[in-house]
């Protein structure tokens, strides 16, 4: 069932749940008499409604049953989890394409899920005996009295902490790399309310500014974002106003960063989570992540959105279990205020190819295409060095439904009195 606009997620909400207000709806749902009576208001989608509804009803009443998004882990999950409760509810699991797309990645790849919303700790307790996993240093030479985030603090994750990351190499990305990362992504942080190590953050160009205001959230229940600009149309007709600042923003230029570095933050994410065993296979690519920009030529990276993600930072890592040196031995999907990233870890060891020609490249998409089928895999080209100016598209929307001086304001400054 496509739940990609909002009208069909509420029908599809309101359906499982009662309630087309509900903002989550849980993996393991039941399928009860209640659910099976709302079947009728899958009416109004015309012919889909006579497969949903024999799905639906096909399953016997109390039965078990997976709600799941489009995430290749969940695609994985769903598979472990139908095995299972196919033994709780006592009854055959059949062979589905999804056995065979979760038995097709598990063939090649250990498979690991790291989620920010978790408290991890990563590493070595003892001080003492920790190596930096990035310089290779270790106490007296260094010190480890920072708390190193293993993903990036700015993109919302609190739990997941790398203890293998001196202060000095800590304070090295904290100015770097992952500066860039955090201004690459900062609008889509503030649209999703996403804090930061100082809370929510501000977006701020030549003369205009962007964050997220959470001020209104006790009496409104939802935030206010705060858009700041140096000229405003003379109206207050909303679609005027929405018209003129829909599609590009200007006033980003000062705001850059190196794309590499984004490439090579998401690389530094996966080497902070991993076990240090496998780090020696990643010396080129420690090397190249502490290395000042220079040109590589580099695997693309993957962007894709799935409806549902949830805004938490999360990390999935592959690795390779056999020898098999067509497939790349290490890649991974990051996902960041519910955007999705995928990317193969460069300058491994124990790679046969580098993953940047065509005929390499091709055979690894088509492959992923195969695991995960329904997913629109758009490439990034996140080799380049020069500093790149921020640009931000981005297409407003005020419901008829909105009324100013409830839902949305129009504030002009004072000017000054004489």
């Amino acid at each position: 069932m496509d739940i990609g606009n909002i009208a069909t997620a509420q029908l599809f909400t309101k359906l499982i749940t009662g309630n087309p207000n509900t903002e989550k709806i849980n993996y393991l749902q039941t399928a009860s008499q209640e659910l099976k009576d709302r079947l009728p208001m899958l009416d109004v989608i015309g012919e889909r409604a006579y497969e949903l509804r024999k799905f639906f009803n096909g399953i016997p009443t109390g039965q078990h049953f997976l709600i799941l998004p489009e995430r290749i882990e969940d695609r994985i999950q769903m598979y472990l989890y139908t095995k299972l409760l196919s033994e709780i509810d006592k009854v055959s699991l059949q062979t589905t394409d999804l056995e065979k797309i979760a038995s097709y990645l598990y063939d090649h790849y250990e498979v690991r899920t790291f989620n920010g919303d978790e408290r991890l700790n990563i590493g070595v307790f003892d001080r003492k005996k920790r190596v930096c996993r990035f310089c290779g240093r270790s106490m007296p030479d260094v010190k480890f009295t920072q708390k190193a985030h293993a993903i990036s603090e700015s993109l919302g994750n609190k739990g997941l902490v790398c203890r293998e990351e001196c202060d000095e190499c800590n304070a090295r990305f904290n100015q770097t790399i992952e500066q860039d990362i955090t201004r690459l992504l900062q609008f889509f942080l503030i649209l999703k309310g996403i804090k930061g190590k100082n809370g929510n953050p501000t977006l701020q160009g030549d003369g205009i500014s962007i964050k997220n205001d959470p001020s209104s959230q006790a009496t409104l229940g939802r935030s206010t974002l705060v858009l700041k600009v140096p000229t405003m149309p003379d109206t207050h007709d909303p679609q005027e106003i929405v018209q003129h600042f829909s599609g590009s923003f200007a006033g980003f230029s000062s705001v850059k960063y190196i794309p590499q570095n984004i490439y090579k933050c998401f690389c530094k994410y996966v080497l902070s989570v991993i076990d240090s065993k496998f780090l020696p296979y990643f010396k080129g690519t420690i090397d190249w992540i502490n290395e000042a920009p220079t040109h590589h030529r580099l695997p693309p990276v993957w962007h894709y959105t799935v409806p549902n993600s949830t805004d938490s930072p999360y990390l999935i890592v592959m690795q390779r279990k056999h020898k098999h040196k067509n497939f790349p031995y290490c890649w991974a999907i990051l996902s960041i205020a519910g955007d999705q990233y995928l990317f193969i870890i460069p300058f491994c060891s124990l790679d046969k190819y580098k993953f940047v020609g065509n005929s390499r490249v091709e055979f690894f998409h088509q492959w992923l295409k195969n695991a995960m089928p329904n997913i629109n895999l758009q490439p990034m080209k996140l080799h380049g060095i020069a500093p790149t100016s921020l640009k931000i598209n981005a297409n407003f929307n005020i419901s008829p439904d909105c009324v100013e001086g409830r839902d949305y304001y129009f504030i002009k400054p004072q000017k000054p009195s004489k």
